[in-house]
């Protein structure tokens, strides 16, 4: 998807407390926020609370689609579920995202921007925080 196609952040916090769907259709959790590129404040990540036991994890936000209520995105439940979990209030570091990344077999894009130095500051933080 075109950088310019994604939708604005503002449209992105509306989704916080939708329903996460995944490529088959089934519900996987529920957005509880969007973590921002901490240089250009562009949308990277959905927090998702999976489970009954909220595990928070983060998912690609530039695969996904919002419709009425709903968020789909094109992987499965599984994959989505044995992420690592994150922190969301504290962002996430430039070697959590790399992983994130190959966890969801994300190319060069993204992972390309977390190469610069950037010691152990987050590269991606809570929307708002910057």
């Amino acid at each position: 998807m075109a950088e310019s196609s994604l939708p604005a952040l503002e449209e992105a916090l509306d989704w916080v407390g939708f329903r996460l769907d995944e490529i088959g259709g089934s519900g996987t959790g529920r957005v509880e926020g969007v973590l921002v590129d901490a240089r250009s404040a562009r949308p990277t990540w959905l927090v998702v609370r999976t489970g009954r036991l909220g595990h928070r994890v983060a998912v690609p936000f530039d695969v996904a689609v919002g419709g009425v209520g709903r968020v789909w995105v094109p992987y499965p439940r599984d994959l989505i579920r044995s992420c690592a979990e994150i922190d969301p209030a504290a962002g996430i570091g430039p070697d959590q995202e790399a992983t994130l990344c190959e966890h969801y077999g994300i190319p060069a894009g993204r992972r390309a921007q977390l190469a610069g130095p950037n010691g152990e500051k987050p590269s991606s933080v809570p929307a708002g925080s910057g």
